[in-house]
Formats: C-alpha cells, sequence, structure tokens
C-alpha cells in the first residue's frame, strides 16, 4: 500500500492498478523504483546554486521529475524552496542565452569586471532584488551561453516547471509567485521552436484555469518591458510569421493566439484583445495560410475563425433584434388581458407587465410554464406583494441601462513476465496454471487447509483479498470434465503439478461457486454498510431540509418579484423558474458594474427581511448529497438485499453451520434498515425534486443539490463583499485627500490576488491533452464553460 501511494496515480489508475495480481504489482513497484532518482531534493539544488555561482562549473543538474509526490513537496518545501532556485537558474540562462544573441549580432565589448557578477538589479521590472542572476556581465554571460546553449537548460526548466505545475501544491506556488510565469513567458526568446512551442503550451493551460488569464497578460506586459516591444505581442506575432518551417511551433502559437483572446467572458474584452493581433497583422497572415498543408494547423485557424466576433454584423443583429422585440412589446400589450386556464385556481391569476421607469437589464433565467408551476413552491408565492413592499426606484436607478430609449487513458502500464516450462504433464493452461500457483503462493496455505476453510465458513483463515483471487479459480466446465477423464483413466494425481492437485482438490467443494460469494458478502457487509448508510443520511436530511425551509421559500418569493420586475414588460410576467436560474443572478450587472443583481437582493433582504439572512442554517448536508449518486447507492443496497438472500438459502441447506447463523442474527436487521431508508431515500428525493419544478427522472443530485450548494456560496460571499464595500465607503470618507496617484497606488494595494483553480493533481497536463485533441472554442452565452473547478465541487468538462 505504501509503494502504491508513492506512485501518485490519480484513483482509476489506482483502480486498474488494484486488480493485478500481487506478482505484477510487485514487478511495476520494481520497475518504478528502478527508474527514480535516489538522492533527495537539496542535493540537486545544491548543484543549480553551484552553477549559479561559480559560472557553470559543476555538472548539469538532474531534470528528472518521474519521483513521487513526496520528493516533490520536500523539493518545493520552505526548507528547500525549490521553485525560487529554479526560478533564478532560469533567468540565468534566458540572461546567458539572451546575451550569447545580441552578442554574435552586435559584437558587443566584454569589459566589466568580475565584481559585477553577483549584483542585482533592484529596478528590474520583472524580479526586484532577488534577481541577481539579470545583473550577469557580458564575460560571464558569454561564457556560460556555451554551455547552457549546448544543454538545452532553458527547455528542461520549462519541462521541471510544468512537472511541478501538474501538482496541485506546485500549481498554487508558481501562480503566487512574484516572476515565475513572467519568467517562462521571457522564454520564448529561445531560439529553439520546440522550447518556444513548449512554453506555448503551458501558457494557454495556465489561460484556461481561473485566474490564470490575467496573470498571462501581466506576464506579456512584463514581456513587453523587458524586450522594448513597442505594443503587447509583438514579438509573438514576428516569431509566428518568421518560424513558419516548424509547424508545432506555428500549431502551438495559434492555440494559444485563440485561447488568450477568445477564453474570456467579457464580449468586449475578447474584441480588444482580438484588435490588438489584428493590428499586429494576424487577420492577412491567417489569409496566406489558410491554404496551408499541415490539419492541425488548418485546425487551430478554423478554430480561431470560427470564434472570432464580427463586431459590425454583431451591430446589424442587434439593431434586427431590438425591431422585433419592440413588436413583441406590441404584441404582449395586445395580449394582456387574455387569461391563462390550467385547470388551477392559483395560474388563472393573471400577472400584468410592470412598465418600469427606465430599461433594465433582463435576468435570463429559464421560466417554468403556467402550467408546470401547478403543485410546485412557487404555487404558493406571491412576489407581487413582495413588490409592494418594496421601493424599487433605488434598485431601478443603479440597474437601469446605459443605452435609455423607450422603455485522456494516459499511458499503459506494462509488466514483464516470464515463462517457466514445467516437465510434468498438466491439465491446466500453462499461464492460468502459472497464476494459480502464485496465488498459492501468496495465501501460504496448504490446499487442505484452504478447502476446509471455504467448506467451514471460516472468514478469519480466509482474506477478502484471497478470496477474490481464488474466486477466479472456480474450475470450469471443461477443467472439470478433464479431471473426470484423469480420474477415470485412473492415472496418479502425483503426477500432477502442485496447483493440478489443488485443482482437482478444490472442485470436489459442494456449492464452490455459492461458498466462496457467500463468504466474500459476509466479509464486505460491515464496510458496504458503513458506506451506504451516510449517503442514504445525507439524501434524506438534504432533501427533507430544502423542502421544510420556510426562509428559503421567502427568498424566491423575493427573486421571482425582482424577475418579473425586470422582464415582465418585454417578455412577461412568469410564474415561476428553474433553479439553476439561480446561477444567473451573478451575471447581471449594476449600471456601474460594481454590483450584481444577487448583491442588490442581499442587501435588501438584510435591511427589509433581516430573519431571513441566515437561510442557509436550515439547509443540511447540501455538499454531502450533492456527491451521492443515489442511483448506484439504491443498486448497492438491491445487491446486498440479494446476497443476504443467497446467505439465508445457504444456510437453509446447512442448519449446522454456526457462522452462518450468527451472521443472519447479527445483520438482518441492520440491512431491513438500510432497504427501509433507501426507499425513504428515493421518496423523499423525488418529492423535493418535483417540489421545485424539476424532473426527478432527468435530475440526479448531482445536478440538484450543488444548484445550492452554489447559491449559498455565493450568498455569503456577496454578504461579505456588501460588508467590505461598507467599510470602504467609510474609510474613503474618512480618509485625508491625497494626489491622484497616491490613492490609486493605495486601492490597487487592496485588490485581492487573482483566484486560482482549486482542484486535483495532474489538471495542468489534462488541459494540455485535452487542447491537443479538440480546439478550445469559446461560447457565445455569458457564461463560457473554462476548463476550471470551484471549490473542488462539479467542474465543467473541457468544451
Amino acid at each position: 500500500g505504501k509503494n502504491a501511494n508513492s506512485m501518485n496515480l490519480p484513483p482509476d489508475k489506482m483502480k486498474v492498478l488494484c486488480q493485478y495480481d500481487n506478482e505484477k504489482k510487485w514487478e511495476l513497484v520494481c520497475d518504478q523504483e528502478r527508474f527514480q532518482v535516489k538522492n533527495p531534493p537539496s542535493a540537486y539544488l545544491l548543484k543549480l546554486k553551484s552553477y549559479l555561482d561559480q559560472g557553470g562549473v559543476s555538472r548539469k543538474p538532474c531534470s528528472d521529475w518521474t519521483n513521487h509526490i513526496g520528493w516533490a513537496q520536500e523539493f518545493l518545501n520552505e526548507e528547500n524552496c525549490g521553485l525560487d532556485v529554479l526560478v533564478d537558474y532560469l533567468s540565468f540562462a534566458q540572461c546567458a542565452v539572451t546575451y550569447d544573441m545580441d552578442s554574435l549580432d552586435n559584437g558587443t565589448a566584454l569589459d566589466k569586471s568580475v565584481e559585477d557578477l553577483t549584483r542585482s538589479v533592484s529596478n528590474s521590472p520583472t524580479h526586484g532584488a532577488t534577481r541577481a542572476t539579470r545583473a550577469l556581465t557580458p564575460r560571464k554571460a558569454l561564457r556560460n551561453s556555451r554551455l547552457v546553449g549546448q544543454k538545452d537548460d532553458v527547455h528542461l526548466c520549462i519541462m521541471c516547471l510544468r512537472a511541478i505545475m501538474n501538482y496541485q501544491s506546485g500549481f498554487n506556488l508558481v501562480m503566487a509567485h512574484p516572476c515565475c510565469v513572467n519568467e517562462i513567458t521571457l522564454s520564448l526568446n529561445n531560439r529553439s521552436p520546440r522550447t518556444k512551442a513548449l512554453v506555448l503550451e503551458l501558457l494557454a493551460a495556465v489561460c484556461l484555469v481561473r485566474g490564470g488569464h490575467d496573470i498571462i497578460l501581466s506576464a506579456f506586459d512584463n514581456f513587453k518591458e523587458v524586450c522594448g516591444e513597442k505594443s503587447r505581442f509583438e514579438k509573438l506575432m514576428e516569431y509566428f510569421c518568421n518560424e513558419d518551417s516548424n509547424i508545432d511551433f506555428m500549431v502551438a502559437c495559434m492555440q494559444f493566439i485563440n485561447i488568450v483572446v477568445h477564453s474570456v467572458e467579457n464580449m468586449n474584452f475578447r474584441v480588444h484583445l482580438q484588435y490588438e493581433f489584428t493590428h499586429h497583422g494576424l487577420d492577412d497572415y491567417l489569409e496566406r495560410l489558410k491554404f496551408t498543408e499541415s490539419d492541425r494547423l488548418q485546425v487551430q485557424i478554423q478554430a480561431y475563425l470560427d470564434n472570432l466576433f464580427d463586431v459590425g454584423a454583431l451591430l446589424e443583429d442587434a439593431e434586427t433584434k431590438n425591431a422585433l422585440l419592440e413588436h413583441m412589446e406590441e404584441l404582449q400589450e395586445h395580449n394582456t388581458q387574455v387569461i391563462v386556464h390550467t385547470g388551477d385556481n392559483t395560474h388563472s391569476r393573471n400577472k400584468m407587465p410592470i412598465q418600469t421607469k427606465h430599461r433594465l437589464p433582463l435576468l435570463n433565467w429559464q421560466a417554468l410554464k403556467p402550467h408546470q408551476v401547478a403543485g410546485t413552491v412557487f404555487s404558493e408565492l406571491d412576489d407581487e406583494h413582495v413588490l409592494g413592499e418594496l421601493n424599487m426606484d433605488a434598485f431601478e436607478e443603479q440597474f437601469k441601462t446605459k443605452a435609455q430609449t423607450a422603455p485522456v487513458d494516459v499511458g499503459t502500464l506494462r509488466a514483464k513476465v516470464s515463462r517457466k516450462t514445467s516437465s510434468k504433464v498438466s491439465l491446466l493452461e500453462p499461464n492460468r496454471a502459472k497464476n494459480l500457483a502464485i496465488t498459492l503462493r501468496k495465501g501460504g496455505m496448504t490446499a487442505s487447509d484452504i478447502c476446509n476453510a471455504i467448506e467451514t465458513y471460516n472468514q478469519e483463515a480466509l482474506s477478502l483479498d484471497f478470496l477474490e483471487l481464488l474466486e477466479r479459480f472456480i474450475p470450469s466446465e471443461y477443467e472439470v470434465k478433464l479431471i473426470q477423464n484423469y480420474e477415470r483413466d485412473g492415472r496418479p494425481l502425483d503426477e500432477l503439478p502442485e496447483e493440478d492437485r489443488f485443482m482437482v482438490r478444490f472442485s470436489k467443494i459442494p456449492r464452490l461457486a455459492m461458498r466462496i460469494s457467500t463468504l466474500t458478502f459476509m466479509g464486505n457487509f460491515p464496510e458496504s454498510i458503513q458506506l451506504i448508510q451516510p449517503q442514504l443520511n445525507a439524501i434524506i436530511t438534504a432533501s427533507m431540509s430544502i423542502k421544510s425551509s420556510g426562509k428559503l421559500k421567502k427568498i424566491l418569493e423575493i427573486i421571482l418579484a425582482f424577475g418579473n420586475y425586470m422582464n415582465s414588460s418585454k417578455r412577461g410576467a412568469v410564474y415561476g423558474f428553474r433553479l439553476q436560474s439561480l446561477d444567473l443572478l451573478l451575471d447581471t450587472k449594476s449600471t456601474d458594474r460594481n454590483q450584481t443583481l444577487l448583491h442588490f437582493i442581499v442587501n435588501t433582504i438584510q435591511e427589509k427581511y433581516p430573519d431571513l439572512q441566515a437561510f442557509y442554517h436550515e439547509l443540511h448536508f447540501m455538499e454531502k448529497a450533492a456527491l451521492v449518486s443515489l442511483d448506484s447507492v439504491l443498486q448497492d443496497v438491491h445487491a446486498l438485499e440479494r446476497g443476504m438472500e443467497l446467505t439465508q438459502k445457504e444456510f437453509a441447506l446447512q442448519e449446522d453451520r454456526p457462522v452462518l447463523q450468527e451472521f443472519l442474527a447479527r445483520n438482518k436487521e441492520l440491512l431491513d434498515s438500510v432497504i427501509k431508508d433507501g426507499k425513504t431515500a428515493q421518496n423523499v428525493y423525488e418529492a423535493v425534486v418535483e417540489y421545485f419544478g424539476e424532473n426527478p427522472k432527468t435530475t440526479t443530485p448531482s445536478m440538484f443539490f450543488p444548484v445550492f450548494v452554489r447559491f449559498i456560496k455565493a450568498y455569503k460571499q456577496a454578504e461579505q463583499e456588501n460588508e467590505q464595500r461598507k467599510k470602504e465607503v467609510l474609510q474613503m470618507t474618512a480618509m485625508p485627500k491625497m494626489p491622484q496617484m497616491d490613492l490609486i497606488a493605495e486601492l490597487k494595494k487592496r485588490q485581492v490576488t487573482p483566484l486560482v483553480r482549486e482542484g486535483k493533481d495532474g489538471a495542468i497536463e489534462d488541459i494540455i491533452t485535452a487542447l491537443k485533441a479538440v480546439p478550445f472554442t469559446a461560447r457565445s452565452g455569458k457564461r463560457s464553460s473554462r476548463l476550471f473547478c470551484d471549490s473542488g465541487l462539479s467542474d465543467e468538462s473541457p468544451t
């Protein structure tokens, strides 16, 4: 188990590994250990530091990052500060290679003293005081550049950083590092197209991680300052146009441009980024490349063109849409007197459109049709009453629109299997006989002891792992016939190998398959109950708490009121909405873009309905219920029920077996309780899903409960941000006047650092692999499906 954990395999690969027999597992462990670096991280860090201090005298540092996660964590810990050393080394290698290029082109004189070699450039826009390597003198840079260039250390450093970023802890360190991503980006100045392609693949993956896009743009701003570009991305486009002989680099470059431009959610910003590359001649260059013979490059070019915003066409579409909306408003006014009859005295209530003073943004919720509201929570809500209690003038003023017109199975594990020949006659197929021999050696029991333990249901003598192995060797009909023929011929058993003699004795056990299944069931039963019961409890508690929450119901009523206030004059009033519409409360922004609709609603609740503020305290086990696959759990309950029935049948055939009798007496009532909870969980879940207007046949717990998890999290966040905004307003009013530049600097200090991705190890490699398989495609909706997850909850898959 310890060796398996040290392999740092993802869960799906670990599951495959666990299915191998023990001999194969051992060979894999031995193979891994042969390829692991034996020295601790400190040894390689010492070499890197020595290389920096002595100007390339030491040997080349180790590049093997195939070690287990513990080795990587030690490399990165506070004592070793491995990331800092690696970034320093990359900075050094960059300087050396850059100077080598410049000196060969310009013939710069080498006239600085040795004392200058360790002087730091304190005013570097990239590094600050710790970046001593930026102060390399020409003489030292030239001496080292030959070594660095020959060993391709820049490429090696990028590979190491990519491996570090594939660990979640390492990724967070890189994202928080003041200059690591800057140095990676500066590696685009390397002469090797192969290195440039590697850098761009990594930067593209970072773009698709939460908070990564801002970091990448900041790195290219730094690149512009360091390299003296007139405008951002100038050199990148220069390399793209001049390296047309290397397809791998061109594919990576086109992929990066597509992602850096089109992975942002703000449409205006996408157009701005798009224009930056248009300004550098990208559109004309792609026109020349449209006849490229490379399918991979053509796919990336087409992906960029598919994502392109044609602003002129959008303006024409907007004018057409406005004309249609005006026509729809006329039709809506004409139809306001029509009453919808649905058979329920509640959709007979006709909702009149609300004429607002100002044009408001639309809340793009998914409305329930009138006949879908019957029997749901929305039939009990009165949003018009809420609007009668509230003064909506402040809301209109803050949310009015600016235009106010008339209202990848990665890799395979291989094992080297040695074949051994036997001089004895065997009834079994050679590989099957070999595997049985391995199993019997691992069991450490004689054939007689094994068979006696099965016949007497001796769980203490037979471990579950061993039983699972033995189950694979239950004799087939063909093998039973071979054994019978051998015995009928009167041939001695001594002539058979040990595994064949075991199979002869094994096949004589009555109801062998049933006995092994019963033993396995009894051994797994306690653990199965421990896994199933908490999941059923989570579903039951979460479902009942949601349905019985009066505070949640009132909040939905308030949201329905705001939505109808915003939409009814254009789309008509609705009687309910789909729960996933709650996510859209964060998309609707105020006129000054400083708050969302959710922030305003939270503030309204705090002022007008303070008893609703802690509504989430009425909702229990949301996160746990969101992780439950109810269908799978119910199938597991059914499997336990079936196993208990078979055990009862086995006991009926052998009532003299106290082991079976004790098991049934101890666990029958416990299983009956779990079966009852399973039915309860199914019933209360279906009831709560239907109560909120959803379809239980198509809505799983992993879809239903996360809506509330996200809403609660967003609500709490909005509460905190509202409070913070109030504090900042108070501080600003109390703050002495200062020059405008000082005020801007003070506000920048208070900005929150970008949020980086929280999730599993291996994410960066997953993104890079996905991008190679399918080019990035931006969504036209407001919320694009980016490759990141939020707080370990469900994440959306790659677009």
